[in-house]
């Protein structure tokens, strides 16, 4: 519920730039992470710039906050993931959301963090880091 609810803001916080005439672009981010967030860092180890997203869904935006990756796209650049959310388990997915659950995803549980690599796949290996498509949740 608190993903459709953070969902219904974004939405309403957009709308209101849009018809305000904000010049920042939908999905840009400030490289803020809240509680909730699956946040995202450009480097390993939670270094370099990141990006928050608290939502199910592509990784539409770029890097903010300054340091390594600024300014870069999120899709298919992340390195490492800290999941700040308490309550939900995070997939971060080889492929975008639309079809997420036919390929490959990297699990990181709540309230832990995890540098993108390695996950098995079809008696193979495939390597998450800079392969990020998208991210689903899991409720404990």
């Amino acid at each position: 519920m608190k993903k459709k609810i953070a969902a219904g803001v974004l939405a309403a916080a957009t709308l209101g730039s849009v018809l305000l005439g904000a010049s920042a672009p939908a999905f840009a981010s400030s490289g803020g992470c809240i509680s909730g967030d699956a946040c995202l860092y450009y480097s390993p180890n939670l270094q370099g710039a990141k990006f928050g997203k608290g939502e199910f869904g592509n990784y539409d935006g770029t890097f903010g906050g300054g340091g390594s990756g600024n300014g870069q796209p999120v899709l298919n650049n992340a390195a490492s993931v800290w999941n700040l959310d308490h309550y939900h388990n995070l997939r971060v997915h080889y492929r975008e959301f639309s079809i997420r659950d036919s390929g490959p995803s990297q699990f990181i549980p709540h309230d832990s963090w995890a540098n993108l690599g390695n996950v098995s796949w079809n008696g193979g290996s495939i390597n998450m880091r800079n392969n990020n498509h998208s991210q689903s949740w899991e409720t404990l």
